[in-house]
């Protein structure tokens, strides 16, 4: 009777360290797919070095190619720069029109801490801008 309970028990246990283990390899692995999937998602920012890797390995862009592909993404990212500096005018006044609505249902409280909210997100905003127009294009890795 009491070696029936012990290999009872011993089984219990042996499943259920199992279970934990196989738990334990399938969240792993959700997190590693779920990690790739966001690395293919668009965040808004050109990731040129990633762009240059995956278009050499799918495309077979050859050594000698590789300047005037460079010349080709650096007067796209002028255009783009171009264009983003003829738009912000506009994405200002929206920005400004959205800002003036909600601060018309805080209350003077609030609207004291929404400012300086605003004053930082719209300093991380610029960095980021900054960043995204990043060294000049001769300083950068092909």
């Amino acid at each position: 009777m009491v070696e029936t309970r012990v290999k009872v028990l011993l089984a219990f246990l042996t499943i259920f360290l199992l279970g934990f283990a196989v738990g334990a390899m399938s969240l792993t692995v959700y997190h590693r797919r779920l990690e790739t999937g966001r690395q293919s998602t668009w965040t808004g920012r050109f990731d040129r070095e990633r762009y240059v890797k995956q278009m050499t390995e799918a495309v077979g862009i050859r050594p000698e190619q590789m300047a005037a592909l460079n010349g080709v993404l650096d007067e796209t990212r002028k255009e783009f720069l171009a264009l983003r500096k003829q738009l912000n005018p506009q994405f200002d006044e929206i920005r400004r029109r959205a800002r003036n609505r909600i601060r018309g249902i805080l209350s003077p409280e609030q609207q004291a801490r929404f400012e300086l909210f605003v004053k930082r997100w719209d300093e991380e905003r610029r960095a980021e801008e900054q960043a995204a127009i990043g060294p000049k294009a001769q300083e950068r890795k092909p």
